[in-house]
């Protein structure tokens, strides 16, 4: 049929990790893939010495956006605080939902009082999800089952209406080791973990990482560097910035904190309770100890509860029961899965069906030419 027929890997890598790594570089400068991250085996330094360091690289970053730009996304986290608070943004964006579990807006609303900035707040409901994901997805190379994706897309969207440009916090989670798996990492410090705490889909073949010593916090790190950051996260900016019509930029995917964060111990990095530990200390400087040491919450969205609600149900099982589905997802216990989230009441496969609806929806985009696939692949 096409090359998804005749080579599945790529369809069983997205399933794994809900995503199809590119071709595209970590940075602009070079390609970095899975083997080629090296963490710096340098003598280690105090730690006043590392933080000093770090200081006059955010320093330098915020003085250089400061040029550029004056608009940032703004979340209850540190990544985008420290952003907004540095750069003295004038205008910021958040995303709010009916579902108190999953809103981040009543953080967000207090800093931007206390920054000061114009800040708008976008209410998404399910409607304005469903909706937007197939224009979405339109706007990607390739499909992604992040569902963090569309409320960036609708988010960036809002944006536009008030400013051409706005700044985004992507990087530290994955130089600094920002996420919760590098905290459960302590309490099963096998060395394959980032198998585990990524893999949506049991399927396909596991990609290479170098051995690092057996070292699973290392391939983890490197994994998130790569993959992760390269396939999923990196690709999500430009598609939202396409359709919405505005540049986001990415002040801190920089080189010289590339280097910084791959030569930091780990133990300045995370340990079970919280991550990206140096980073929030050099982040008090700006946005003070709450907001520096506040727990993460990502960038939560409550599809998860909105996919059993119709007509939203609806729209799911006909997409994941009709031919294209059949055809494209034949490697796949779609049956399966459907029953044990819809009937079983196993709220652990939410993101398998959020993938392969969000795959449909995209193949969708390409009008039935699915040979558009295999030249894209």
């Amino acid at each position: 049929m096409d090359k998804l027929a005749s080579d599945p890997r790529a369809l069983k890598s997205y399933l794994r990790f809900s995503y199809m790594p590119g071709e595209d570089g970590l940075f602009v400068k070079d390609r970095i893939t899975c083997p080629e991250i090296r963490f710096a085996c340098e003598p280690e330094r105090e730690k006043h010495e590392y933080l000093e360091e770090l200081n006059r690289i955010l320093d330098d970053m915020l003085e250089t956006e400061r040029q550029y730009c004056d608009a940032a996304f703004l979340s209850s986290g540190v990544d985008s605080s420290l952003l907004a608070f540095g750069i003295h943004a004038r205008k910021t964006f958040s995303v709010t939902y009916e579902e108190e579990a999953f809103d981040e807006s009543a953080e967000a609303q207090q800093a931007a009082e206390r920054l000061g900035s114009e800040h708008h707040v976008l209410r998404i409901g399910p409607a304005d999800y469903f909706d937007a994901t197939g224009e979405a997805m339109a706007c990607r190379g390739l499909p992604t089952g992040d569902a963090s994706y569309i409320a960036l897309f609708l988010a960036a969207r809002e944006a536009a209406r008030y400013t051409d440009t706005v700044c985004s916090g992507e990087g530290p989670d994955e130089m600094f080791c920002g996420y919760p798996c590098y905290n459960s990492y302590f309490d099963d410090p096998c060395e394959d973990y980032w198998i585990k705490a990524n893999t949506i889909m049991d399927v396909g073949e596991i990609p290479e990482i170098p051995d690092y010593g057996g070292d699973g916090f290392l391939k983890m790190n490197a994994f998130d560097l790569t993959r992760w950051l390269q396939g999923s996260i990196l690709p999500n900016l430009p598609a939202a910035a396409k359709g919405a019509g505005i540049e986001i930029r990415t002040p801190y995917l920089r080189q010289d904190l590339l280097e910084f964060a791959l030569a930091l111990p780990v133990r300045y990095k995370a340990n079970r309770n919280m991550g990206k530990l140096l980073f929030r200390e050099a982040a008090q400087r700006y946005v003070g100890r709450e907001i520096a040491f506040r727990a993460k919450r990502g960038f939560p969205v409550p599809v998860r509860k909105w996919m059993r609600v119709e007509p939203y149900k609806t729209q799911i099982l006909d997409a994941l029961t009709g031919s294209l589905a059949k055809d494209m997802l034949a490697c796949a216990d779609i049956e399966g899965i459907l029953k044990a989230f819809y009937v079983t009441g196993n709220e652990t496969v939410w993101k398998q069906i959020w993938e392969m609806f969000a795959l449909i929806r995209w193949l969708e985009t390409l009008k039935g030419d699915h040979n558009a696939f295999a030249a894209i692949l």
